[in-house]
């Protein structure tokens, strides 16, 4: 288990940091002339500590741009087959960082991070596994972590290719941006032991932070868009060579009721779109927080534009369909359809078999009997596509009593908007 460390370790390793920064050589003598060509004034002098935060922050700002823009690598090899486009062109180029740290695991397996790829939205490490005996067949580093001065990042995605003799893995993981204090990281992962249990295991190695890849637009948006059961609010574009996030926040009622509705949201770059390639959620005391993921940026963009072609929205039906209409597909609202398969008692109650469209969620289902009461939806089973790429459900409602009409009172799913919103990227 590693030792926490305390604070004054932590002030003794960012003091070193600091010790050992370099300015650039032409920075001094520019500082001098500068200053030499100022009148001299009295002025209050602010406190020690604030001055020297100052000159800190200033050294550091310099150093990492400096550094970063002058900073040409060597490629990454035997990662080719596991990326493809952005990732690949950057490693291509010689953008990662060699690294080449090794450890032995408990079952002889060789663990070696080879290299990384690090910029402002994420932090890309490339390892192998190998062992000439036949690796386990759950080899994996998932779940991992790093961690490091400042820094404490979660995987966030991963992609690895084991041998045709299954002897070595090359694995690919993408975990949150580090610190750009953290000159040594360390990689925290599981290992399974023979007997069943779990061991937390940890490798050490260096980082440059200079060496990281600088991000190249980061904008505020602050546009709000109305959708049927709240709005959401586009915060911020961060652009940089290995992916571009769109930050927001949500207060949407239904959000939650069709799959991934923020794959609805387009980024344009130019007229064409940039590939989506994930987001997420997250719902905390301050509401919910929203991220969504393209690829790069092109090189040069003249015009940048988000556009909500599709999200969640919903439609209040208050239908009620006769069972005796089975064969008939029922148009619900627009193009959305409902059609009612099979009709069942059994020892569950009566049996309904229903298919919509898959981005469909009905909302207040209940059963009419001949007798007109109404039997509210007990629970919902067996849910699947059908080979017409319709979602296909089975409802089940606890009565025995015959059954004459299916009432939705409304519909959740994904409704077209087809808003935008322009981003200045001047």
């Amino acid at each position: 288990m590693n030792k926490l460390k305390t604070g004054d370790e932590l002030f003794d390793e960012a003091k070193k940091q600091i010790e050992e920064i370099q300015a650039p050589g032409e920075l001094e003598p520019r500082l001098r002339r500068a200053l030499e060509s100022v009148p001299v004034r009295k002025k209050k002098r602010p406190p020690f500590l604030l001055t020297a935060a100052a000159a800190i922050f200033l050294l550091g700002i310099v150093t990492f741009q400096y550094d970063a823009l002058a900073y040409y690598g060597k490629k990454l090899l035997g990662f080719d087959e596991l990326s493809s486009g952005t990732l690949n062109e950057l490693n291509e180029k010689g953008y990662g960082q060699v690294i080449e740290k090794d450890a032995v695991l408990s079952d002889g397996t060789k663990l070696t991070i080879n290299g990384a790829m690090a910029d402002e939205n994420q932090f890309v490490l490339y390892y192998t596994m190998s062992n000439d005996n036949g690796l386990r067949s759950d080899a994996d580093l998932s779940p991992a972590r790093i961690t490091g001065l400042f820094t404490n990042s979660t995987a966030e995605s991963g992609t690895s290719q084991v041998n045709d003799h299954g002897t070595e893995l090359k694995g690919i993981l993408s975990f949150e941006p580090v610190s750009p204090f953290s000159n040594d990281l360390t990689l925290h992962f599981s290992e399974q032991m023979k007997n069943g249990s779990i061991k937390e295991s940890a490798l050490t190695f260096p980082y440059y932070p200079n060496k990281a890849l600088q991000t190249s637009l980061k904008k505020p948006i602050r546009k709000t868009l109305r959708v049927d059961k709240g709005h959401i609010t586009f915060r911020s574009i961060k652009a940089s060579p290995t992916m571009t996030i769109i930050e927001g926040k949500l207060d949407v009622e239904n959000f939650d009721r069709a799959d991934f509705a923020l794959g609805g949201i387009e980024l344009k770059a130019d007229g064409k779109n940039v590939p989506l390639t994930g987001g997420g959620s997250s719902t905390s005391l301050f509401g919910t927080s929203f991220d969504i993921r393209y690829d790069a940026l092109p090189e040069t963009v003249e015009t940048l534009t988000l556009v909500m072609k599709t999200f969640t929205g919903y439609e209040p039906l208050n239908r009620k369909i006769p069972l005796s209409e089975a064969d008939k597909p029922q148009t619900l609202a627009g193009e959305k359809e409902l059609s009612l398969k099979n009709l069942a008692k059994t020892s569950r109650g009566i049996e309904l078999t229903v298919a919509t469209d898959e981005d469909v969620m009905l909302e207040g289902v209940s059963l009419t009997d001949h007798q007109g009461r109404s039997v509210p939806l007990e629970t919902t089973v067996n849910m699947h596509k059908n080979g017409k790429g319709m979602k296909e459900r089975t409802l089940i409602f606890n009565t025995t009593a015959k059954a004459e009409s299916l009432f939705i009172e409304g519909m959740h799913y994904l409704k077209t908007y087809d808003e935008r919103i322009e981003i200045d990227v001047k």
